[in-house]
């Protein structure tokens, strides 16, 4: 964060809980054929989540993600817009909005608890 951006007023809608973990996503592309994707997330909230990407995605691009739901693999597919792709270090930084909010995820799981 800069110095600017510690001025600056919250303008997401739900609080974001940093949370590191590896996600599986589909790009539907229906020009390009569906490709799938690993993403680094690294925070979520009710209504998206930011990550990290070895690929570019544009905005506007659907996406269906696996999140995990239970450490013995309950998931949960969620569908998502990409609403900002920038170039950094590590690869590309986007951040996704979830089509629908985040409901109905089982308690006590880790996606569950940050998305609360």
């Amino acid at each position: 964060m800069n110095n600017l951006q510690a001025f600056l007023p919250e303008r997401r809608r739900h609080t974001r809980t940093q949370l590191n973990m590896m996600l599986h996503g589909i790009r539907l592309d229906p020009e390009g054929g569906d490709v799938h994707d690993t993403l680094q997330m690294m925070d979520i909230s009710r209504s998206g989540l930011g990550a990290v990407s070895d690929r570019w995605l544009y905005p506007g691009q659907k996406v269906l993600l696996c999140l995990p739901l239970h450490p013995q693999g309950a998931r949960k597919n969620m569908y998502a817009t990409v609403v900002r792709c920038t170039k950094a270090s590590e690869g590309y930084r986007i951040g996704l909005e979830f089509d629908r909010v985040v409901f109905g995820t089982s308690i006590g799981s880790p996606v569950a608890a940050a998305a609360a």
